[in-house]
This record gives C-alpha cells, sequence and structure tokens, in this order.
C-alpha cells in the first residue's frame, strides 16, 4: 500500500509525534495497539509508522519513498512486511495465518533492516489465533515489530492487550472535522457534512464514507420507516423485512442514537438537548405517551443486539429486528 506519511490528517499529528519521540528515543515497543473508532485513521497511522520502520534512509522523521526497501513497500512485494487479516470481511483472523507467520518471523529480515507484521482488526483474533501469536509477542525476533489496530466497540482479548503497549486514536474537535470533511467533499452542504459527522461518531473519514455512500437517504428512511411503524402505515414485519438488507449494524447504531436523545428529552423535556435535531419532534411525540423505563428496556435490547452483530454471532437478524421494531411500537 502506498504510504501517505506526510500527509496524514492533523488529527493525527499528536499520535505521530508521540510515535516519532518513541522513536528517536529507541523505545518504540515491539508490540503496539492503535486503538479507536473506526474511521480515524488508525490504519494511515500504521501505514506510516510501518514505512517508517522499514525505510533505509528517512528523511525528518518519515519515510523517503525512495530507497530499495520503500520501493518494494510501494510495490506491495517487501518481503519484511505481513498483514493478517481476515480472509473475509466480517469473519474472524484464524490460527493458520499466524501459524504460517512462524516460520517467516523466525528467519533474518531479507533486507537487513525491521520485519513489520500489521494485524487489522486486530479484535477479530479468534482465540485461537490469539494464543498462536502470544510467545512472538512476548520474545519477539530482532528488529521485528507488531502493529495491531484495534477497532472499538468490540473488546481484543486481554492475553494480546497485556504484551503490547496502547495508544488511542481519538476523534478531532467536531469543528475541526467538519472542516476537514468540507476539504474532501467541498460539494457537501454544511448541514449534510455536520450530519454525517454526528452519524459517524466524530470520525471523519467514516464521515466521509457516509457521504460517498448516500448513508444520509438510508438513515433517512429508517427515520421514516420508525414513524410510520408508529402510526400503523406499515408492520413490523416489513420494515424488518426491508432494514435486514441494509447494513444492519449501521442502522442500529442510528437507532440507538435516537433513543440516546429520547431517553435525554424525557429527563430533561429540552429538545435542545437533543443531538439529532431532526427527529425531534417524533422523539417528542414519543415521550409524552411513553415512560422511561419501557425506553431504556428497549435502548439496552438495541444495544444488547449491536454487540451481538459486532461479536458475529450466529442469530436470525430478521426475527431480531422484528423483536426489537415491536417493542418500538410498544411504546406509545
Amino acid at each position: 500500500m502506498i504510504s501517505e506519511t506526510v500527509n496524514l490528517p492533523t488529527w493525527l499529528d499528536p499520535n505521530w509525534a508521540r510515535l516519532q519521540q518513541m522513536l528517536e528515543q529507541q523505545r518504540l515497543p515491539h508490540g503496539m495497539v492503535l486503538g479507536g473508532l473506526p474511521g480515524l485513521g488508525k490504519r494511515q497511522l500504521a501505514e506510516a509508522l510501518l514505512a517508517r520502520l522499514i525505510c533505509q534512509s528517512p528523511q525528518n522523521g518519515h519515510a523517503c519513498d525512495q530507497c530499495k526497501s520503500c520501493l518494494l513497500r510501494l510495490a506491495g512485494s517487501h518481503p519484511d512486511i505481513k498483514r493478517l487479516e481476515p480472509e473475509d470481511e466480517g469473519k474472524a483472523i484464524l490460527v493458520d495465518s499466524v501459524r504460517k507467520l512462524q516460520p517467516w518471523l523466525a528467519a533474518t529480515a531479507q533486507q537487513g533492516g525491521a520485519k513489520v507484521v500489521l494485524i487489522e482488526p486486530a479484535n477479530e483474533l479468534n482465540v485461537n489465533a490469539a494464543n498462536a501469536l502470544l510467545k512472538n509477542l512476548e520474545e519477539p525476533g530482532r528488529d521485528t515489530y507488531f502493529l495491531l489496530l484495534h477497532h472499538w466497540p468490540k473488546p481484543l482479548l486481554a492475553t494480546v492487550r497485556s504484551r503490547c503497549q496502547g495508544q488511542d486514536v481519538l476523534s478531532p474537535e467536531l469543528d475541526a472535522g467538519i472542516q476537514w470533511l468540507a476539504e474532501q467533499q467541498p460539494q457537501a452542504s454544511q448541514e449534510d457534512l455536520s450530519q454525517v459527522m454526528h452519524m459517524a461518531h466524530g470520525a471523519p473519514l467514516l464521515a466521509l464514507r457516509y457521504l460517498k455512500q448516500e448513508a444520509p437517504a438510508l438513515r433517512h428512511q429508517t427515520l421514516v420507516d420508525l414513524t410510520a411503524l408508529l402510526r400503523n402505515q406499515t408492520s413490523v414485519a416489513q420494515v424488518a423485512e426491508t432494514w435486514v438488507k441494509a447494513p444492519v449494524k449501521q442502522v442500529l447504531d442510528w437507532w440507538l442514537q435516537w433513543l440516546q436523545d429520547l431517553i435525554k428529552l424525557k429527563q430533561t423535556e429540552d429538545p435542545n438537548t437533543v443531538l439529532n435535531q431532526d427527529v425531534v419532534k417524533l422523539l417528542q411525540a414519543v415521550a409524552r405517551k411513553t415512560d422511561m423505563a419501557p425506553i431504556f428496556a428497549l435502548y439496552d435490547e438495541v444495544l444488547q443486539a449491536l454487540n451481538s452483530l459486532n461479536q458475529r454471532r450466529n442469530i436470525n437478524q430478521q426475527l431480531m429486528l422484528e423483536q426489537l421494531l415491536y417493542r418500538w411500537y410498544q411504546l406509545i
């Protein structure tokens, strides 16, 4: 993968400065976990660090992109770089993938420098794969580094985390994130920019993906479906059948945000406390006709469903959605 080491987003500057300091002081750990929400640039940060570790002639703290080692990396054929990732998106990283690394880890670096293993997402290592990796993390070879990307909120196995040092990547200030997003999508309206940043929990790269995928339209349809259900204009089964064809985790995440707003509105009776202002009227209508207990109960059930999907539990999504939507219908 081509590195963009000099062009890291500005909100990654503090992370990059700390990594640079570790390199200069020769105290970079052999196992480093970069953690944070999806869409904050953990992969870019890891690629920049990988490039710097592999480079034979770094310049101003960055990879030169010109030496033999850099050219091999840019061509995707560097023999001293390995990447561990699921064979299929959303699946686990299996023990066989780790076992295949062992001969490579035991050998010396072919280019005479560092060897780097990039694991993404590290929280998709299953128990057997993680156990197979532990000895390497405990006793890494000379100049061998493991860069693990941890995508929140799914936890990273404690046995892996305890053998690494961690660095969290945090969201930028909202205004800074919107400004960066506007530079990438100058045709987008300020309203859309603000909305997708909230949808993405303040993660600009995820917000950018939402804009490109026209996710605001899907979010709007999700809101229309919930409103229609309360007005008896559609059925639980019909909405569930529609939602199961969409990115279910994304839909549940938005619904969870709206339920959080509903709880705040019920507690304060102040619509200004609602983060998602476009749903205020719907939430006010629901808040007037229901008590706090069933709202909390539904919030817990949606959160549990989202966690189950993140943990790839084998569940009937159609049935799960029908149960949640029926709970929503019962609120009023």
